[in-house]
């Protein structure tokens, strides 16, 4: 079932305000991103951010004087980020869908972000917007996509005590990792409200297709997943706590790749997290 694109815009135009309001493990799985965006800046002077939205990362970098090109679906998420970008020259702004970057050339950037919805609320053409997003790419690549080992548990905890039994939406999410909301009878009353469509991913599907690309896949993995174990008291205690936070993230990035790294990621955001460079 393909994504019904105006539908998906008119919806998260309706999330841009509160696009930056980090809760539960959000601001964890945020604080490891940039971690790995740190250490992907050396040589790099164009940056483009899919799936911008109002800003988080993108007008930083900016500010920091990359040249950087701002992308996203959502007109309203576009506009607040203009005005917190404002005075800035460095920084452009295109309103476009991720599954199709054809106004920009083949390696454009020298880096190119594409984290949160940008992969995995473009549903059957998740693949496309992997596929764009590294055409683009000239150097460094960062994508973060929602994990399937997390998106199956919460969906049979979300079905299984409702309907007394494994609905084909959780047979789905095993099966392909994906979800629409039109897709089964049980799915308009797993989530309520509009929650239209989703491609979830396992580290090596997510690796593969990056490969394809012509990609050398530095690291696949989990994203936070010790936040997500830990708990709500944990995190609760780290965000308050900059010299336990820092700590805490340190543990993160160790177990997301030496313990876990096939782990559920964090609860919020996407968890699950690819960085790769171009083969020479």
């Amino acid at each position: 079932m393909k994504p019904d694109f105006k539908r998906e815009q008119t919806w998260w135009e309706g999330k841009a305000d509160g696009e930056e309001r980090d809760v539960a493990d959000e601001a964890i799985n945020r604080a490891l991103r940039w971690r790995a965006i740190e250490r992907c800046l050396k040589g790099v002077k164009t940056i483009a951010e899919v799936g911008a939205a109002t800003g988080a990362f993108a007008i930083p970098l900016a500010k920091r004087g990359f040249t950087v090109t701002h992308i996203d679906f959502s007109a309203p998420a576009i506009a607040l980020a203009k005005l917190k970008a404002k005075g800035l020259k460095n920084i452009q702004f295109v309103q476009a869908n991720a599954a199709d970057l054809h106004m920009f050339p083949n390696k454009a950037f020298d880096l190119v972000l594409n984290m949160d919805g940008a992969v995995s609320f473009c549903g059957k053409d998740a693949n496309k917007s992997i596929k764009e997003t590294c055409r683009i790419c000239r150097k460094k690549l960062i994508i973060t996509a929602s994990n399937k080992a997390w998106l199956i548990p919460v969906w049979v905890a979300t079905t299984f005590p409702k309907f007394k039994k494994i609905v084909p939406a959780v047979k789905s999410m095993i099966k392909d990792g994906f979800w629409h909301y039109d897709q089964h009878p049980h799915n308009k009353q797993i989530v309520p409200g509009y929650f239209g469509t989703l491609k979830a991913f396992l580290p090596s599907e997510l690796a593969g297709l990056i490969k394809a690309s012509g990609f050398n896949v530095q690291t696949c993995h989990g994203l936070g997943s010790l936040a997500n174990l830990t708990g709500k008291d944990t995190v609760d205690f780290v965000k308050q706590n900059p010299r336990a936070r820092e700590t805490f993230l340190d543990l993160c990035e160790e177990f997301d790749k030496k313990i876990m790294p096939n782990g559920p990621g964090t609860k919020q955001r996407a968890g699950l997290i690819a960085i790769a460079k171009r083969k020479v």
